[in-house]
């Protein structure tokens, strides 16, 4: 295949990542088909390779194939974020010892830049594969080439085969390996596009890679817009879509959840929406983040047959950039009590953070800190509102969640 500049890539993607996690605390589940299940147990989201082998598809509903995980005796495990998360922290931290421009693409997904490279770098990348696996217990599968749309295509190929010890260099290939590689992947499947632009393709016989690949570029990028113009040229090599080593800035930060079950109490869903409110500003202060405008809503059960649905919500804007808990937290509460409205259940709510900017606030520098920041400095998340107890009727059902072995003390691993 043609090599037009010396870039180089590479994508590092962890298998199966959420099965992977609760291999690493239990390794009796080494082998064993795992699903995992989406927030009160709803809907498949996360399947071990032996789960796929029977058949079974994400999104599925648990209900409709919870027979036949038994049958199959499929280990079933409630979604656990925070360790997932944390799990995500580590392995990227070691990811990044292996480049100095890494760019953490999503939880299980890092991209970095190889270029200038003088090394092996199938060497290189197999003591990274080896190094993750050692430190974290998480397996990857590193995919190389000179754009990152090939690296993500390589990753594929790295994962697929066996034979490749799980890194593989797509540059290296000649082109009628390559072009028939193109020739066997869904043009769906191809990184940054998405099924509306899949279809559009499909409507004009663009049904693989190969075909995209063979396309007119003018084709493309009628169909597509610039994003599918830069894909194409990205095929061939010619490098469009950088490492982002900053993220770019937030727009808005959602937290939302469907409760454990359906609320009508005000105290119930306040309590909710506070615990819901304080996770928004957590994420908004490890991004050094202020808002200036906040959005609540809370939903009925639009799928029950024998009640109305009412859809309430509220926003308002703020004049001066906030990150304070302390003022979120109450300003959330009193948004509450003006929309509420009694003898309906509620099933779902949320608070969204919008308008983020910099978090540029500043004290005085001959003031002394205040009280407030004192507590927040010396107990930061050991101080609760009141508003945040009560019956937690509103937390997400998990039956057969793990510990949060990482996260919290009370969970660590015994031995």
């Amino acid at each position: 295949m043609p090599k037009p500049n010396q870039q180089k890539f590479a994508l590092v993607d962890c298998n199966n990542f959420y099965a992977s996690c609760e291999r690493v605390f239990d390794p009796k589940l080494e082998r064993e088909p795992i699903v995992v299940l989406s927030n009160n147990d709803g809907c498949v989201i996360a399947r071990s390779n032996e789960a796929k082998s029977l058949g079974i598809k994400m999104g599925v509903p648990y209900y409709q194939i919870k027979n036949l995980m038994i049958d199959k005796s499929v280990v079933i495990k409630s979604s656990n974020y925070p360790l997932y998360g944390d799990m995500s922290s580590r392995v990227m931290k070691v990811i990044g010892y292996y480049s100095p421009i890494q760019e953490v693409y999503s939880i299980d997904e890092s991209f970095l830049d190889l270029s200038g490279f003088t090394l092996n770098l199938n060497t290189h990348m197999q003591s990274l594969k080896v190094q993750v696996k050692s430190w974290t217990g998480i397996p990857v599968c590193v995919g190389m080439g000179s754009t990152k749309v090939l690296a993500k295509l390589a990753n594929r190929i790295a994962k697929k085969y066996s034979r490749f010890d799980g890194v593989f260099d797509i540059d290296k290939l000649p082109s009628e390996r390559f072009e028939k590689l193109l020739d066997s992947v869904e043009v769906g499947d191809i990184w940054g596009i998405g099924n509306k632009s899949a279809q559009k393709l499909k409507q004009i016989s663009i049904n693989t890679a190969y075909d995209f690949y063979k396309a007119d570029i003018g084709i493309i990028e009628t169909l597509l817009g610039v994003n599918g113009k830069r894909i194409y040229r990205e095929l061939y090599g010619y490098s469009c879509l950088p490492v982002e080593e900053v993220t770019s800035l937030k727009r808005q930060i959602v937290s939302s959840r469907s409760f454990g079950a359906d609320l009508s109490d005000f105290d119930e869903i306040n309590q909710a929406l506070t615990a819901l409110t304080r996770k928004a500003v957590n994420r908004l202060n490890q991004s050094n983040l202020a808002t200036t405008s906040i959005s609540i809503f809370i939903y009925t059960n639009p799928f029950r047959k024998d009640r109305a649905c009412i859809n309430l919500s509220k926003t308002i804007g703020i004049s001066t950039p906030v990150s304070d808990l302390a003022l979120l937290i109450p300003l959330v509460s009193k948004l509450l009590r003006r929309i509420y409205e009694p003898g309906y259940c509620f099933y779902k709510g949320g608070v969204i953070l919008g308008a983020l900017t910099l978090d540029n606030s500043q004290t005085d520098l001959f003031e002394c800190e205040s009280t407030k920041q004192q507590l927040k400095h010396n107990f930061g998340n050991l101080l609760y509102y009141a508003s945040e107890l009560g019956n937690d009727r509103w937390l997400p059902r998990a039956e057969f969640q793990s510990n949060r072995f990482t996260t919290r003390w009370n969970e660590l691993l015994k031995i």
